[in-house]
């Protein structure tokens, strides 16, 4: 059997948009996207990118700082999310969303995401409401699906950014030195010209820009929630840090930093453990062949698939696996007989193609963090504020507008 399989469209429609990579529902458009995307999103591509994640990690910092010096405590439930979206921002569109400066640490930004994931069970069941949603007037929205007009009103603020990208003087976007995703995939010869159009790419970009923060910034509450709670794993990784990093101005790259044993065993505990990515079953198809599970035959056309949590669950494969362990991916075969089981990424071709983007920032932004700030620790903070109350295609945690989720003090 051949592996083309393509996804579902009844599923993906709770996405929007099956235009983009990432919801792309036949195999062969797939491929096609993804092989003009995936040269920037290489090892080589990020590493290129990388003191642009460490700049805004830096100025990350810098308001952790000031809000230590007046005893506040940081709602890294936004905080974080605010970092990502400026990087992912910064590497696709070449511009920053500036939701770092923001007061609020991005709450409204988030709100307006958090509304459109909250509607996707019902976008699922009535795929034509999105495109009702945005041919209402404004004032007609705001007066009866309020959330509706935070999710259109963001997406023409990226349609706008993709705009500006398109009409950059290459010159301009050349003289950055690292790569503009959106106008490199524009110009690509691997892509024909109907793919290049705006209306893709604006689709393109907005969920490029969806995928990079939410699942990223989740993961990295995750991390330092699992961290900070364990005063063993906290002392025994900030010693760690602090042996292998002499000077908190001087954060080794991403790929240094996974070699450090402790802070990788950590890394892959979260991913394996906690932050699981999509809880969905994120089904697909085969619709000319049949295919062979065990003692089954499954006929062509049937949709199947699995939850990745059922996997990180597992307690055959992980033993005691609701509890944070990190010590389990320090015994000697681990990373033979563990590794595999990270479905986080998800695997295969229609594996996530940020990877090497997602690991530079976690390894980059819990190191700094860690080390410019030795006295981190949970303020007002319980498990349930980091644990999974609804499947909107990822966990998502429980959130009140108002309420200001997992928080730390410096």
């Amino acid at each position: 059997m051949s592996n083309k399989l393509d996804k579902s469209p009844y599923f993906y429609s709770m996405l929007g948009n099956p235009r983009a990579l990432f919801p792309t529902i036949s195999a062969s458009d797939h491929k096609l996207r993804r092989t003009a995307i995936a040269p920037f999103f290489s090892t080589t591509a990020v590493m290129r990118f990388r003191p642009q994640v460490q700049a805004l990690t830096d100025r990350f910092c810098e308001r952790i700082r000031v809000c230590e010096e007046n005893g506040e405590p940081i709602p890294v439930f936004f905080a974080y999310r605010c970092l990502t979206v400026d990087i992912i921002a910064e590497y696709i569109f070449g511009k920053k969303l500036g939701l770092l400066e923001r007061e609020d640490w991005g709450r409204d930004f988030y709100s307006a995401w958090r509304s459109l994931w909250e509607m996707s069970p019902l976008i699922r069941q009535l795929p034509w409401m999105m495109g009702a949603f945005r041919a209402m007037p404004r004032w007609v929205l705001a007066l009866t699906q309020p959330k509706a007009l935070e999710v259109v009103d963001m997406e023409t603020s990226t349609d706008e950014l993709t705009r500006e990208v398109l009409s950059a003087d290459p010159e301009t976007v050349k003289a950055k030195g690292q790569p503009t995703v959106l106008w490199e995939v524009a110009h690509s010869d691997a892509l024909p010209e109907h793919e290049k159009s705006f209306d893709r790419l604006k689709v393109e970009g907005n969920n490029i820009l969806a995928a990079g923060f939410e699942t990223t910034g989740a993961t990295l509450a995750h991390l330092t929630y699992c961290i900070l709670a364990d005063k063993d794993v906290h002392k025994r990784l900030q010693k760690e840090l602090e042996d292998a990093i002499p000077d908190e101005d001087d954060i080794p790259d991403w790929q240094k930093l996974e070699k450090l044993p402790y802070l990788n065993a950590v890394m892959k505990e979260t991913l394996s453990r906690v932050a699981v990515g999509a809880y969905s079953r994120l089904p697909r198809v085969h619709r000319t062949q049949s295919m062979r599970y065990k003692d089954w035959i499954i006929p062509a056309g049937t949709e199947v698939g699995m939850s990745g949590l059922y996997v990180n669950m597992d307690p055959d494969i992980f033993q005691e696996p609701k509890l944070f362990k990190p010590e389990r991916w320090l015994e000697p075969d681990a990373q033979q007989r563990l590794e595999p089981y990270i479905t986080t990424f998800g695997k295969g071709t229609r594996a996530c193609v940020g990877i090497n983007l997602a690991y530079t920032e976690l390894y980059t932004v819990i190191a700094t963090l860690l080390r410019r700030f030795p006295d981190l620790r949970l303020h007002e903070t319980t498990k349930e504020d980091v644990e999974p109350v609804a499947d909107y295609f990822a966990g998502m945690w429980r959130y009140e507008e108002g309420k200001p989720g997992i928080q730390v003090m410096a």
